[in-house]
């Protein structure tokens, strides 16, 4: 008798736990959904590089992209690996003549922002020569924006050889070290950082609001243009590692590199 009031409280516990994350996710897809159905932009055939944090892999920014492109948003491109070598293999998925190209960008070596740095003009290094890139837009999650801002402030990001890096989309990266580099930047770039804001608790979890905001004094005075944006909502929304599976966030962000119609 124990024991079956034992499996009937475990079931009962089971289903209770399954509907809240039913509705969770329900709630979840709903909003993102609301956000993205709204979201109409032009068509500027400029590829944009997604660049993960620490650790990254195909799952940090793969949300984001397959929202992108089933929404009509953009379309998903190309997927390029990157070994710990530095060879760069390439899956095409689709042409990058297409409607506001995706592209995936994944290092094997995914824990060493200054190595994949380095890496990272190699990719472009190869979008240009191979597929005669000549402009792309860069967005960075965590570390994946100090791999970014490495990149730009290194000489090879202002030289013929690589494609001009026309936005930056920076989303929750502090900046430790990099106060005086902001000169270093290319001076036609245009930036917009991104800062999650738990609860009006000042913190994503993860970045304190006041360190991503910081971004601003070490760029703007040397480029073309800032902004940025603080997302408040619930840890399901904003927390640091959710910023990037938000509807509000990929709404910015695809407003922000098309231009809306």
């Amino acid at each position: 008798m124990k024991q079956r009031r034992s499996h009937r409280r475990l079931f009962w516990t089971l289903g209770v736990i399954g509907l809240v994350l039913f509705v969770l996710v329900g709630t979840w897809w709903g909003r993102n959904h609301h956000y993205l159905t709204q979201t109409r932009v032009q068509d500027t055939k400029t590829p944009t590089l997604f660049i993960p944090g620490y650790m990254g892999n195909k799952i940090s920014f793969g949300g984001m992209i397959r929202r992108m492109d089933h929404y009509g948003i953009g379309t998903k491109a190309m997927v390029i690996h990157v070994s710990k070598q530095g060879k760069v293999q390439i899956d095409q998925q689709a042409s990058l003549k297409q409607k506001n190209p995706l592209i995936q960008v994944l290092f094997q070596n995914n824990k060493q922002e200054h190595v994949e740095a380095k890496q990272l003009r190699q990719v472009l290094y190869i979008l240009k020569e191979k597929y005669q890139v000549q402009k792309v837009n860069l967005v960075g999650h965590s570390s994946g924006g100090n791999i970014v801002f490495d990149y730009l402030t290194s000489p090879t990001a202002k030289t013929k050889q690589v494609p001009r890096v026309s936005k930056f989309v920076n989303i929750a990266t502090n900046f430790p070290g990099n106060k005086t580099a902001g000169h270093l930047l290319p001076k036609q770039l245009y930036i917009l950082n991104i800062a999650g804001d738990i609860w009006h608790l000042s913190s994503d979890g993860g970045i304190p609001v006041k360190q991503d905001l910081a971004l601003k004094q070490i760029a703007a005075p040397h480029v073309a243009a800032y902004r940025e944006v603080v997302v408040h909502g619930s840890p399901l929304t904003v927390y640091h590692s959710m910023l990037h599976e938000n509807g509000a966030v990929d709404q910015i962000i695809a407003e922000y590199l098309f231009k809306p119609l």
